[in-house]
């Protein structure tokens, strides 16, 4: 932390470091020792740890008056005793949070940039205007996010940014925002006459013990050789520890949205971890997020029923030098609905009208939603506004638990926000 911050152009006033079993009251503690802080709160807080301390850090910085910008996920818990329990305290967190919010008359902005995004929020207006206007919903979402997260089998055990080892991995990492892109969007068949009530999830995982009986020891002799390799012989990796509930690497979610004994929606979310990387390495390098070789490809299919599909592009490539297009292409049953049959579409910058890069849209959706935050805006991305996409990653979670301890992955989450039941495991 130290160097990291010798590196800043702004330097923090006062630096506390606190215990890994943080609570709310030794936080306030250590806050309070002798800091004016505590008696003239800041304007806001940005709380962006290790999500397992986002409830103490946020409800703190609640409690004094401050605005908040979260990252995502909004909460985490360590799930490895008692694992679907816990996970279902994702939901619990949240909703205890939102009061709260409410009660102080704060803003709680989270860091879930796809809803700024402006390629996605076009395809929402696009989906908006087709399922208002003839009362056909969203019948097909196709959800696929890999972003190339190669872990050495002995990094498993230490890794503590984007951890493994408390039993949560891809769903509270970047998982987070792809299911809460998936509710986003689906936010649109509330325009049909007998919308979703609730959705049906069964998941299915593969944790860091699969990871290393996929890549075996003699895989990884061919790809880097015995001598590069010996240094590393004698480290923990998750095959030779004792057997605990890992996080997943990898998770595909089957979704159905339902009314009464219809379904409505049905989707799959493909969301891993261990996919293409540019990793050749097996130091870690000081930036271990993205200069680890990380390469993302992101693709989304939608379908509304005969009327449209819209497919969504977002592939970096090997090279990684942030130049890959974001591409968007709509075909439409131009008879029934009108329009251009196909409209392919490639986004573009707003300062001289080139083509944008899909790393620097990202980066726009990004500072869109730290705008929101200093303008205490959260119409966007408030905290309230995410109780579904909590409530879905609280269910899949669990069922990703429930699976490590040789249970089912289904489950039924209710989606009107006033049902106290919300949650019903099959």
């Amino acid at each position: 932390m130290e160097e990291y911050l010798a590196t800043r152009t702004i330097q923090p006033r006062r630096v506390v470091l606190v215990t890994e079993d943080l609570d709310l009251d030794s936080l306030t503690a250590a806050l309070k020792k002798g800091d004016l802080l505590y008696e003239n709160p800041a304007w806001g807080c940005i709380v962006a740890t290790e999500p397992r301390a986002h409830q103490v850090y946020a409800e703190w910085a609640v409690r004094q008056g401050m605005h908040v910008l979260l990252e995502k996920p909004v909460t985490a818990r360590d799930l490895r005793v008692n694992g679907p329990d816990e996970a279902l305290g994702l939901a619990a967190d949240h909703h205890h949070l939102t009061e709260l919010v409410e009660k102080k008359g704060v803003t709680v902005v989270v860091q879930a940039q796809r809803r700024a995004h402006p390629a996605y929020r076009l395809v929402k207006e696009i989906l908006d205007d087709i399922v208002g206007e003839f009362g056909v919903p969203i019948t097909y979402m196709d959800i696929h996010h890999a972003d190339g997260t190669w872990n050495m089998p002995w990094e498993f055990a230490s890794r503590d940014g984007h951890p493994y080892k408390y039993g949560y991995g891809k769903l509270l990492h970047s998982g987070y925002h792809f299911i809460d892109l998936f509710c986003w969007l689906a936010e649109v068949n509330q325009n049909i006459g007998m919308p979703p009530d609730r959705l049906g999830l069964d998941v299915f995982a593969v944790d860091a013990r699969s990871v290393d009986a996929q890549i075996t020891g003699d895989s990884y002799e061919r790809l880097f050789g015995a001598d590069r390799l010996q240094p590393y012989s004698d480290l923990p990796r998750p095959a030779s520890l004792p057997v605990q509930p890992w996080g997943e690497t990898d998770v595909v979610v089957l979704a159905r949205l339902m009314n009464g004994s219809g379904v409505l929606t049905t989707a799959v979310l493909s969301l891993l971890q261990s996919s293409f990387s540019g990793r050749s390495w097996l130091e870690l390098p000081e930036d271990t997020y993205k200069g680890n070789g990380r390469i993302r490809h992101e693709r989304v299919t939608i379908q509304v029923g005969p009327l449209m599909a819209i497919q969504i592009h977002s592939y970096q490539d090997g090279l990684r030098d942030g130049t890959s297009p974001f591409q968007v292409v709509v075909h439409r049953n131009r008879e029934l609905v009108g329009g251009e049959a196909v409209t392919r579409m490639t986004m573009r910058s707003e300062e001289d009208g080139s083509v944008a890069a899909s790393d620097s849209l990202n980066s726009r959706a990004r500072e869109q939603i730290l705008q929101d935050f200093l303008a205490a805006d959260g119409r966007r991305s408030g905290l309230a506004l995410h109780r579904t996409t909590v409530r879905v990653v609280s269910a899949a979670v669990a069922g990703v638990a429930r699976l490590a301890r040789g249970g089912s992955g289904r489950s039924v989450v209710a989606l009107d926000g006033s049902v106290s039941e919300w949650y019903r495991p099959e």
